[in-house]
């Protein structure tokens, strides 16, 4: 990874290769788009997101709507760099990244409706097929436009977030090593943020059906920042490497946690556990 940063920070030609060739990899392309923007500033990393959308445009042209999502999510990725560049807080980044998808999603509508459709067909596919080889009647939401554009919000905000956070690591390697774990575990949402990401959650959830779907959209923030948490108590108790790795497997397998892990991080917010947890010695 450090050879691949290094090499993207080498020239803007190096750059816009990786942007451009790593469309084809998961979350490389939109981090090299990061790595530019957050350390040579919004010239350079335009130019670099130019090249980073040449493939998903490329795909619309040829009628394979579905690259829209790439371009929306390059380009998400670009502002809230610039956004995190100026302002340095991570809240701000993750509150600007679920608010770039959600726009972004529902500009869709508009700008690939064809594309849409065919989702909801394949959501009707995927959820009827569920209901038939579940032994007992399952009550699913049904392939609607809200669940459809809940989905492709939620994937295509956490593949932003986690493109962010892989240029901001990649900048860290290169110019400040072990800055980013220091402000990664330091990630607390402020308590307007926090309210507002809760109430945005327990709204979704509370109107059932395909609304639900948009609880995995306003919870990505707290959920992060439970994550944080979690990176930092295990820093102050020196905890070792396999207990985070359990933690994650943890974490995609049981959702329970996700759960607990939000309201976790909204009670940091006004409870600060990070001061209340004793380092080991």
């Amino acid at each position: 990874m450090r050879a691949l940063a290094e090499f993207i920070m080498r020239g803007r030609t190096q750059a816009a290769a990786v942007a451009l060739i790593g469309h084809w990899i998961p979350l490389v392309s939109p981090a090299a788009v990061a790595l530019v923007t957050l350390r040579r500033g919004m010239a350079d990393g335009l130019l670099i997101l130019l090249w980073a959308l040449l493939p998903p445009i490329g795909y619309m042209v040829v009628g394979q709507t579905s690259a829209v999502l790439a371009l929306i999510g390059a380009i998400c990725v670009y502002l809230v760099a610039i956004l995190l560049r100026t302002k340095a807080t991570w809240p701000h980044a993750l509150m600007g990244l679920v608010a770039c998808n959600t726009l972004g999603v529902l500009l869709l509508v508009k700008l690939a409706p064809n594309f849409i459709s065919d989702m909801m067909e394949l959501g009707k596919v995927l959820l009827d097929s569920v209901r038939e080889q579940a032994s007992q009647p399952l009550a699913l939401p049904e392939s609607d436009l809200t669940l459809v554009l809940g989905w492709l919000a939620a994937l295509g905000t956490l593949s932003c977030i986690l493109s962010l956070l892989l240029g901001r690591w990649w900048q860290a390697l290169l110019y400040n090593p072990g800055g980013f774990g220091e402000e990664f575990r330091a990630l607390r949402l402020p308590p307007l943020a926090s309210t507002v990401c809760l109430l945005a959650v327990a709204y979704c959830y509370w109107q059932a059906g395909s609304m639900s779907v948009w609880v995995w959209v306003f919870a990505q923030p707290l959920l992060f920042a439970g994550i944080a948490l979690v990176h930092s108590v295990a820093k102050q108790r020196s905890l070792a490497v396999h207990w985070l790795v359990l933690f994650y497997c943890a974490l995609l397998l049981v959702q329970p946690l996700k759960i607990l892990l939000v309201v976790v991080a909204f009670s940091d917010t006004w409870l600060d556990f990070r001061g209340r947890v004793k380092a080991k010695p």
